[in-house]
Order: structure tokens, then C-alpha cells, then sequence
């Protein structure tokens, strides 16, 4: 049988408790509500990156994050930034095919024996620069 010396140094000490259980100081109670989000191996990998730089564990972090975003001003605006690039690409990708139209007009006029406007090599060097910034933005947003 232990003596009493022998059961208070097998009894585990307060700090130690706290630190298993790992509770929040602000949070005297269980949370009861719980989000179970998924990520993709890359996603998983830009917020490990995120946790890590933090110091938090990646739930720990992925909660404050969010969070912080539903305690905004506007919480849409944390998060909508990304559609709202999508958005964005969306609309250019229409007005350019909206360009797409207007030069098969110029190029009918020109294949029924029209003559070419003097600024028309200047538009299609400007409708070639859109596209293009158009392809960097889409590359740049699936890289992100």
C-alpha cells in the first residue's frame, strides 16, 4: 500500500490538468456547436502554413479565422473576396465576348471589300492586351 508521500506524487498536479484538457480561459464550458470543414491537400497545406505563423493549431486557427470574419462589420466581405474576383472574371469574360462579336462584325465589313479604319491594328492590340490580363487573373486566381 502507497503511503501518503507516494499517492500525492502520483496524483497529477493542477497546472497539468489544465494543460490536458486544454480549455479556454475564456471559455469556462464546453462548446457544444461544431463545423467539420474538409480542405483539399493544397488548402490543407496553405493553412497548416497559417496555423503555424500564428501559433496556433490549424482548428484553433481555422476557428479564429472564422470567427474573426462572422464578427466583421461585413462578414461578407471577409469571405467574398475570392467570389467576388470570380465574379469579376466572369463579367470580363463576357464583355470580352462581347468584343469577340464586335470584331467578327469588323472582320464581315472587311471581307466584303470594306477598308480598314486607321486605329484598327491600335484596337486589336488593346483587345489582345485585355485578353491577356484576363489569362493572368484567372492563372493567378486558380494558383491561389
Amino acid at each position: 500500500m502507497p503511503t501518503e508521500g507516494e499517492e500525492q506524487q502520483n496524483l497529477p498536479d493542477a497546472e497539468a490538468v489544465r494543460a490536458a484538457t486544454r480549455r479556454r480561459l475564456r471559455q469556462p464550458v464546453p462548446r457544444t456547436n461544431r463545423v467539420c470543414p474538409r480542405f483539399s491537400d493544397p488548402e490543407w497545406s496553405l493553412l497548416q502554413r497559417a496555423a503555424d505563423q500564428a501559433g496556433l493549431a490549424p482548428g484553433g486557427y481555422t476557428a479564429a479565422a472564422v470567427l474573426a470574419a462572422a464578427a466583421s462589420a461585413d462578414p461578407n466581405a471577409a469571405v467574398a473576396d475570392y467570389r467576388r474576383g470570380i465574379q469579376e472574371l466572369m463579367e470580363s469574360n463576357r464583355q470580352l465576348g462581347a468584343v469577340g462579336n464586335n470584331l467578327n462584325q469588323v472582320a464581315f465589313y472587311l471581307n466584303s471589300g470594306g477598308q480598314p479604319a486607321a486605329d484598327l491594328r491600335q484596337l486589336l492590340q488593346r483587345v489582345e492586351a485585355s485578353i491577356a490580363a484576363v489569362d493572368g487573373a484567372v492563372a493567378w486566381m486558380v494558383r491561389r
